[in-house]
């Protein structure tokens, strides 16, 4: 999952988007791992999902840069590792050494992010969370050489080809695999990515009240259709179903944020969405940590989970500012056209 701090035409409502959706995310997650709610499960996989569409959005600019000057191509990867791999390997090796995991095959797999590549890879899913990870690393990877395949000329036909691939790939396989791998299977997913580079040519002709319509309307068909898609989850109509409403929701909320920047002149809300976005990234990683050591503590549930946001909230910023924006700093910029 990108948290992308990019400057390049930089909207502020995507930074609010990004630190709503990711304190729901930790929240939901909460009540997920700890009172196996699974209203908050569902509800979470609304939340994740708006970072896919968020990550080929933000992207767009340096991807494009590639066009530009072949060099951007290598740069653009140091640039993405840099920003997702440092913090990965060490909250991976923190949460493997409670589990007892450190080097273990499962470990590698996790390493490698080729954890989801197949159902029930892992014998022990003890970082369940990063499935949407190794999706977007997975992107990262692959999405720009076929860019560079493609050409500056056709790019953009070639890409809404791919889709639609990719779109009928999934369709092919859906009854191969229960939902649950539909929608985190590392290559089933790189489409919902794809998606928010794509809306990328489109968002300056979505106004705030269409979007705010349509992303209305997709919520509302999901909650009404959610008891449908869990007790249903082996048909094909709502397996496939459910992944398309995701990525109809998350695109039209996209569209939404895009259009709040006359909701944005406050200082205090900038101030939020900007100290939320730059938390994200690690309120991903660590959340998940902090519920296992404070799901078994015995203490009165509404203490523990202040406690809970008290302590991610100050971790996740420590981390940035001491740990990520360091090395943020450290990373090449893309090459100007020759």
């Amino acid at each position: 999952m990108i948290f992308s701090n990019e400057k390049d035409d930089h909207i502020r409502g995507l930074d609010l988007l990004r630190g709503l959706s990711c304190y729901s995310i930790v929240v939901c997650h909460y009540f997920a791992f700890t009172y196996d709610h699974v209203f908050s499960e569902y509800m979470s996989l609304i939340f994740v999902e708006f970072f896919f569409v968020l990550s080929g959005f933000v992207l767009y600019p340096q991807l494009i840069q590639i066009f530009e000057n072949k060099k951007n191509l290598g740069i653009f990867y140091i640039r993405r590792f840099l920003r997702t791999l440092p913090l990965y390997f060490v909250c991976l090796i923190a949460i493997s050494l409670m589990f007892d995991e450190f080097l273990s095959l499962d470990f590698f797999k996790y390493f490698f992010f080729i954890q989801d590549v197949t159902p029930n890879f892992l014998s022990s899913n003890y970082y369940t969370i990063v499935w949407s990870l190794s999706i977007e690393e997975f992107f990262y990877l692959l999405f720009p050489v076929f860019l560079v395949c493609a050409k500056k000329e056709n790019y953009l036909r070639y890409c809404i080809y791919l889709f639609i691939f990719l779109v009928f790939v999934k369709i092919f396989f859906i009854n191969s695999f229960d939902t649950k791998f539909i929608r985190t299977g590392t290559l089933f997913r790189l489409d919902a990515i794809l998606l928010g580079f794509l809306l990328r040519h489109v968002y300056t002709k979505i106004n705030f009240y269409c979007s705010a319509i349509i992303s209305l309307f997709f919520l509302t068909i999901y909650f009404q259709l959610q008891d449908y898609f869990i007790s249903n989850n082996n048909l094909f109509i709502a397996k496939y179903g459910f992944v398309l409403l995701l990525q109809l929701i998350s695109g039209s909320v996209l569209l939404f944020f895009c259009n709040i920047e006359f909701f944005m002149k406050s200082t205090l809300l900038r101030k939020f969405a900007t100290l939320s976005a730059n938390q994200a990234y690690s309120l991903y990683l660590i959340h998940l940590i902090f519920i296992y050591i404070l799901k078994d503590i015995n203490i009165e549930n509404t203490i523990k989970f202040f406690i809970y946001i008290a302590l991610i909230f100050f971790i996740s910023t420590v981390i940035f500012y001491f740990f990520e924006k360091p090395i943020l700093k450290k990373r090449p910029r893309l090459l100007k056209e020759i």
